[in-house]
């Protein structure tokens, strides 16, 4: 069909509905003919078409890129010139594959980033290329921003570790689950192991092996819990237990005959990558280790206030992507919802993101702004079945970001869900007390035994890590106290009592 055609095919008309639903998205769509090259803007957004770029004709990688001079920032181009000839893209564009490239726009004077993605697509006997421009400088710059932030935290627990091995007499970093020494720094074993030539430790040592020339060491204290800590298979129990940290305290006899007081730290954790369990082991001279001990206890809550951060970076709520599923399911039956739809998931993404930043309070409105937008989603899916009453007397208090709407979640997925057909109440509730402020989550679903739920937690066999992490922040934080009222059949009540400041 030719452009300048009045009449509208049935594609053409399901495409505008499309790009109308995701115009928040792009700058610009246009449709290129891959044989002809003729081409037209389906939409143009209000900045976009301050740059005068002819929207239409017979030509568009000849027409397009005579705007590049006027419109592209100086050092992109060649760039830009090289990545729209023709023979690039279709040597590189394959059906079904997207294209893209970022570049920089000039737009008020100043360089903005856009990404420029396009596929092959065929409509009717014809081969077209669909090519948006969308404006990307907000989320670079943000990424930009993410990362420093990561790196400036990362630096900082660089300098607590060293801070924490300065007081430290050795440490050993031991994959348990392969029994070989990673790291070792236990040159002090020296004094305590005379006539042996088998240190300073080699890495990659059997840690099994280490543990038996530690036997050739008399321990005066505590002898038979030394054994028992340091066996590799305790030590596994223990994390695939829940406990992530092991201890012992013990004394080393020297050659002359002095004793001297140590204490071995277990750090247990598992790698991502290859799901090995770890453990990083810090060993303490007591004796250095008693002048110290205030400013280690500062430092242990600083360690303690990182992984609080790296715990929020990790909470990214399971409905994300079924929520853009389903957003995209409905947009060519009902464009408006779904663009509210997309509106309450930014909302949403944007509280996670910052919630990665760091763990400062905010006003509960915005916390309120979030668990609203969530709701919205969620009630695409679940419609008349989930009902969710605000009875909120107050809002002047501060709280972390999702540390509330998760509970909400939790009574969703949990509670209602569960329920089937018959749905539900969810009910959130705020009031002001006498010495503190008063957040209640409660719902009519399932129900569960929270004894029993935290017992199977305790014992590894029952993930409940986001509800603890959840209690963690915010008593750890905010000083708030939070809890939790649920048996089988007669729904769950999660209340959170934050103090009010002196």
């Amino acid at each position: 069909m030719k452009h300048g055609d009045c009449r509208k095919s049935e594609t053409d008309i399901t495409r505008e509905r499309l790009i109308k639903a995701l115009f928040e998205t792009y700058e610009c769509l246009y449709d290129i003919d891959a044989e002809t090259f003729e081409y037209k803007c389906y939409y143009e957004s209000n900045s976009f078409s301050e740059l005068e770029i002819k929207n239409s004709g017979d030509n568009f990688f000849e027409e397009v890129k005579a705007n590049i001079p006027k419109t592209i920032y100086s050092q992109d181009r060649k760039y830009v010139s090289d990545m729209l000839s023709r023979e690039k893209i279709a040597a590189d564009l394959k059906e079904g594959e997207y294209y893209s490239f970022v570049y920089r726009l000039m737009i008020n004077g100043r360089p903005v980033y856009h990404k420029i993605r396009a596929i092959k697509e065929r409509i009717g006997d014809r081969e077209h290329i669909l090519l948006g421009v969308r404006n990307v400088d907000e989320t670079l710059r943000q990424e930009k921003a993410h990362a420093d932030a990561l790196e400036s935290m990362y630096q900082k627990e660089r300098n607590h570790l060293k801070a924490v091995l300065s007081s430290a007499a050795g440490y050993l970093e031991i994959n348990l689950t392969r029994d070989k020494i990673m790291e070792a720094s236990v040159d002090f074993l020296g004094d305590y192991l005379s006539g042996s030539d088998e240190l300073p430790l080699a890495r990659g040592m059997n840690y099994s092996d280490f543990e038996r020339l530690m036997c050739q060491i008399p321990v005066t204290e505590n002898a038979e819990k030394y054994s028992l800590v340091s066996d590799r298979n305790y030590l596994t129990e223990c994390f695939e237990s829940g406990e992530m940290r092991a201890s012992v305290y013990f004394s080393l006899r020297s050659a002359d005959g002095s004793e001297q007081p140590f204490r071995k730290v277990y750090f247990l954790y598992k790698d991502s990558a290859s799901g090995d369990i770890f453990s990083f082991c810090v060993i303490y001279d007591l004796t250095e280790h008693q002048k110290k001990e205030k400013e280690f206890k500062a430092l242990e809550n600083e360690l303690r206030m990182s992984r609080i951060r790296n715990f929020t970076s990790q909470m990214q709520p399971h409905f994300l992507y079924n929520a853009l599923g389903s957003i995209q399911e409905i947009m060519l039956e009902n464009p408006n919802y779904a663009s509210e739809l997309l509106g309450d998931f930014t909302v949403h993404l944007r509280s996670c993101i910052r919630a990665m930043e760091n763990d400062d309070p905010v006003p509960f409105e915005r916390e309120l702004d979030n668990i609203k937008a969530y709701v919205n989603i969620e009630k695409m899916r679940f419609g008349d079945r989930l009902k969710v009453v605000y009875d909120i007397k107050t809002m002047d208090f501060d709280i972390l970001l999702l540390s509330i709407q998760p509970l909400v979640e939790n009574a969703i997925r949990h509670g209602i869900y569960k329920k089937g057909a018959l749905g539900g109440t969810v009910t959130v509730k705020t009031k002001e007390r006498k010495y503190d402020y008063y957040i209640e989550v409660r719902d009519d679903g399932v129900g569960f035994d929270y004894g029993e739920v935290m017992s199977r937690g305790k014992s590894g066999k029952s993930d409940s890590a986001g509800l603890k992490n959840i209690i963690f922040r915010l008593d750890k934080v905010m000083n708030a106290k939070v809890e939790i009222m649920s048996a089988p059949g007669s729904g769950t009540k999660v209340a959170v009592s934050i103090p009010k400041g002196e």
